[in-house]
């Protein structure tokens, strides 16, 4: 791997897994009606501290790593994984919205990193 491959590279890891949790975060404000914040905050608050923040940093990591690797059955496996440790604490909102926005939070945090990662493997080789 030459040193610019090295830091296209690097800088699409920065991308995919900060840049990512810029985009999907302003895209899932963008959902919320002022009706929706307190129950939104209410539900982060239930866990620790910028969990989902950090959740979803490493999920475009893994998710980046394995589009890189071109190994897509780990992508599924991740995404399988995830619904079921977040089922329990979903399944029981009565309107959805919590669900609504852990599952869109998900698939744009993986449609990000997907397209950093096709887009890194075409620079890089």
């Amino acid at each position: 791997m030459t040193a610019v491959q090295g830091l296209l590279l690097l800088a699409g890891y920065a991308v995919a897994v900060f840049g990512g949790a810029v985009a999907v975060e302003a895209g899932l404000r963008r959902l919320l009606r002022a009706e929706d914040v307190e129950g939104i905050s209410s539900f982060r608050r239930m866990g620790l501290h910028d969990a989902g923040r950090i959740i979803g940093c490493l999920e475009r990591f893994l998710f980046l790593t394995f589009v890189l690797a071109d190994a897509w059955s780990a992508v599924g496996f991740v995404l399988a994984a995830k619904g079921l440790i977040r089922y329990g604490e979903i399944q029981d909102d009565r309107d959805h919205k919590i669900a609504e926005y852990v599952l869109i939070g998900t698939m744009a945090s993986l449609a990000w990193a997907v397209t950093v990662g096709l887009l890194v493997r075409r620079w890089i080789g």
